[in-house]
């Protein structure tokens, strides 16, 4: 009877044993997924302000007619499908999804090296249109981004190089 008592002992401290190593183990592994949750929150963060920054040089570059309607619309909605933002926050943005949609079956890259000229005539002339449609309210959506982002730590969108450097330099 001494023996099964000793037994029993035994089993019980070997199995409570087990259950304090899977304890242990299992806090390890919990505190290690809140350690990469943190990390992945913060590399997700970061990748947003990135978008939300090249969303605004876009905005500036279209404002400076730096970059097409076109080109720029297509670029800010790609960035902006990329955020997860409220509905109320897509609508500041809806013009950019509008043109990118009204111009989305014209080729582009490779494609639009195979097109001769005649139909790159035609494609050129049809963006251009759109563009004359919607250039009030790209405009002034790149405006409203830009209006939306200034704040006390405002910082240039991008910086001028060339001539108009030089006449800005001191002599």
């Amino acid at each position: 009877m001494n023996l099964l008592v000793v037994f029993a002992v035994l089993i019980v401290v070997f199995l409570g044993g087990y259950a304090l190593h899977l304890y242990l183990k299992l806090r390890t592994q919990k505190a290690e997924r809140e350690q990469q949750q943190e990390v992945l929150a913060v590399e997700l963060k970061g990748r947003h302000e990135h978008y939300r920054n090249s969303i605004r040089v876009i905005a500036s570059a279209i404002v400076a007619e730096q970059v097409s309607l076109t080109e720029g619309a297509i670029r800010i909605s790609m960035l902006v499908s990329q955020l997860e933002i409220s509905e109320s926050e897509k609508a500041d943005y809806q013009v950019f999804f509008q043109l990118t949609e009204a111009t989305s079956h014209i080729p582009i890259l490779e494609e639009w090296k195979k097109l001769n000229t005649l139909q790159k005539r035609g494609y050129d002339q049809e963006r251009e249109t759109l563009e004359e449609t919607f250039q009030e309210f790209i405009e002034n959506a790149a405006r409203k981004i830009l209006g939306s982002s200034e704040g006390a730590d405002s910082e240039p969108l991008f910086y001028s190089v060339g001539k108009d450097q030089e006449e800005d330099e001191p002599s």
